[in-house]
């Protein structure tokens, strides 16, 4: 290779070597400025690492501060929800001893009741006519006011069971003709002494039958006709219409329900305060309780029970010309077309006769009362007597066992439920376990107002149940039907 060549060779391998130490130094440089880059980011994230760490320490710290709070708050809650069932638990027992403390007053109450009704009753009827007027009309007073301590006993077990929720219904087939009886028995009297004009009136084409709750519809009724005597004056008029009435009406059908209209000629009540009036202690004004008497619980009460009876409580009323309350139950009430032949729709307007003496409705049938309470034994005597029957006492379930043992021909038992040593339910138990006894009319007949008893009194054998106090004319109409007449 001559010169010339080797110096061009030489020249290109110059530049090569100037070219690729332009591109080292190029590189060079190119990494120090990333090197240099990559520092600061680094420094920056050790910063932001340092940063987030100590949030998250902050945040550490306060989860652990949040946990510990939450600790102590559900250790808190834990103990409140222990104070709240030992609360409730307390509640449960006080609601419990409430009920059993109303029941026994209720009890209390009613026994005495029934014998003082029962004596008045026997007194009014004057049968040896050696009682004068002025005497009739004191023992009415006594009758009357007898029997509005009875409703006020009523309203004050109901308002305790309506604030409870535990105000029942208990449907039965029951005959309108014992309600009639039970009505007339109670207001006779009272009609006398406000000088009123009392009538029922019933529709002709009334069943003999109804379905409905016997005790809840006597105290509705019972209700509605008090305030209407107590709102009404003298020589005034009351009237309890009883009749079939439109309950639906559409292209389709029309159905009939049961409706009981109890209308007076009273004081009336102002449009603005109809309903005020069935609101519990409320009264149409604040003078009404001072100048009438009453609680303000009856309208109430009775509304919630006609709603509890698939029914509604309704009112008219105009001021100064008279009121209108109607009960309307629904057509699951009638049970069936039949008349109401035995009830004599002439004899609608009552008026207790004092002097009438009234003829022996039984032959010396034996009835065996049981029952440990002498005031109720010697009243009923009178009564059971007095009507044709023979009685033989017994004061607890174990000595009417006794007699049982000792002579079975007792055509019938009248038992109160509870007494000492052996209860209404034992001794009903043991009857019905004996072969010889086992067809013997048993009337329950007690003081206790809970359907529970008389759920339990049917269960265990009972052919009839009745309420303390009764009505003397309601007693002797289910007496002669389990004694055949």
């Amino acid at each position: 290779m001559d010169a010339e060549a080797w110096k061009k060779r030489y020249q290109r391998e110059k530049k090569a070597r100037k070219a690729a130490e332009r591109i080292a130094e190029d590189k060079t440089r190119e990494i120090f400025y990333r090197n240099q880059e990559l520092t600061v980011l680094a420094e920056s994230l050790e910063e932001q690492v340092k940063a987030r760490t100590s949030e998250l320490e902050q945040k550490n710290v306060s989860l652990k501060e949040n946990r510990d709070e939450l600790k102590k708050k559900q250790a808190m809650l834990q103990e409140a929800n222990k104070a709240l069932e030992e609360k409730a638990l307390e509640l449960e027992k006080v609601s419990q001893y409430k009920s059993e403390f109303l029941a026994n007053v209720s009890h209390e109450l009613r026994t005495p009741l029934n014998s003082l009704m029962i004596l008045a009753t026997l007194l009014l009827e004057n049968s040896d006519g050696n009682l004068t007027e002025e005497d009739l009309h004191s023992i009415s007073i006594i009758y009357n006011n007898a029997n509005e301590l009875l409703e006020i006993i009523e309203d004050i077990l109901d308002m305790s069971k309506a604030e409870a929720g535990e105000l029942s219904v208990h449907e039965e087939d029951l005959r309108l003709s014992d309600i009639r009886l039970s009505l007339k028995d109670q207001f006779h009297p009272l009609a006398m002494e406000k000088k009123l004009n009392f009538s029922i009136e019933c529709a002709d084409d009334l069943p003999e039958w109804v379905h409905t709750d016997r005790k809840r519809l006597k105290q509705v009724l019972k209700n509605l006709i008090s305030n209407a005597f107590k709102f009404t004056p003298e020589e005034g008029n009351v009237v309890l219409s009883i009749s079939k009435s439109v309950w639906n009406t559409d292209d389709q059908y029309t159905s009939e329900g049961l409706r009981f209209d109890v209308i007076d000629t009273g004081i009336g009540i102002p449009k603005e305060k109809q309903e005020t009036i069935f609101q519990m202690f409320k009264q149409a004004d604040g003078s009404t309780s001072r100048q009438y008497g009453g609680t303000g619980l009856g309208l109430a009460i009775s509304r919630k029970l006609a709603h509890l009876m698939g029914g509604d409580l309704r009112l008219e009323s105009e001021v100064d010309q008279g009121s209108t309350f109607s009960l309307v139950l629904p057509p699951e009430a009638l049970l069936t077309d039949e008349p109401l032949d035995h009830l004599d729709h002439v004899e609608n307007e009552f008026f207790l006769d004092g002097g009438k003496e009234e003829e022996k409705s039984f032959d010396n049938e034996t009835i065996l009362l049981v029952d440990d309470d002498l005031r109720n034994s010697f009243a009923l005597s009178c009564l059971l007597q007095k009507q044709g029957l023979n009685v033989v006492l017994a004061e607890d379930g174990s000595q009417a066992m006794e007699m049982l043992n000792e002579d079975a021909s007792v055509d019938l038992v009248l038992m109160d439920l509870m007494m000492p040593t052996m209860d209404g339910y034992e001794a009903l138990g043991q009857i019905r376990s004996r072969v010889d006894l086992r067809m013997l009319p048993v009337v329950m007949l007690t003081a206790s107002a809970a359907p529970e008893d008389e759920r339990k009194c049917r269960a265990a054998g009972a052919d009839d149940y009745l309420s303390k106090p009764v009505e003397t004319s309601l007693l002797l109409d289910h007496l002669k039907r389990w004694l055949g007449h």
